[in-house]
């Protein structure tokens, strides 16, 4: 029992560390377009960030059109209205 249960944390533990994330630095919100495993129409708040889950995942601004692709532990970053790969 007590090796599922390490073997279930690990899995976690991994998954969570090669999620995709989406960073804000704009102080306002957006409409977007994410595409993971399935395509979801959401916002973001300003000055915030979110986990997508595991990519690829693209994300679209709406207001711009702007839009980037991620996978595995890549960050998304939204700055003045462009999303863009973090460095």
């Amino acid at each position: 029992m007590k090796p599922f249960i390490l073997v279930t944390i690990l899995a976690a533990t991994a998954s969570l560390a090669l999620a995709v994330k989406l960073i804000n630095r704009d102080s306002t919100s957006h409409d977007l377009v994410v595409k993971c495993s399935s395509t979801a129409q959401t916002s973001i708040g300003g000055s915030s960030t979110r986990d997508l889950g595991n990519g690829p995942c693209t994300v679209t601004v709406k207001k711009t059109g702007s839009s980037a692709t991620a996978s595995g532990s890549q960050n998304l970053m939204i700055q003045n209205g462009s999303v863009t790969v973090a460095k």
